[in-house]
C-alpha cells in the first residue's frame, strides 16, 4: 500500500476498516473493542498489545516494512474501533 499527501488516503482508511472487519470475523463482535460490554481497561490492554507488536516489528532482526505497516494498521483499527464504541455506546 502506497499513499501520499494528507489527509488519510482512501486506501489507508479502507485498510483500517478491513482490519476491524477481520478482528470481528476472527474474534466475534463481543470480543473486540467495538463491544459495548468490553471495559475500557480491557480495550486499553488490546491497544497496548498491538503497540507492542509495532515495537517488535521494528526490532533489529525484523526489518519487514510490510509487517510494520500491517501492525500500524491494526493499532489504528483498535483505536478507531474504541473511539467509535465510545461515541456509539457512551462509556464502558
Amino acid at each position: 500500500m502506497t499513499t501520499t499527501g494528507l489527509p488519510l488516503q482512501d486506501a489507508t482508511v479502507s485498510a483500517v476498516q478491513a482490519e476491524m472487519l477481520h478482528a470481528v470475523a476472527k474474534h466475534g463482535h463481543d470480543m473486540t473493542v467495538l463491544s459495548p460490554t468490553m471495559l475500557d481497561t480491557t480495550k486499553l490492554v488490546v491497544l497496548v498489545e498491538e503497540v507492542g507488536e509495532v515495537a517488535r516489528a521494528m526490532t533489529y532482526d525484523n526489518g519487514d516494512r510490510g509487517q510494520l505497516v500491517r501492525e500500524l494498521l491494526q493499532v489504528a483499527a483498535v483505536a478507531a474501533g474504541w473511539a467509535q464504541a465510545l461515541d456509539q455506546w457512551g462509556t464502558d
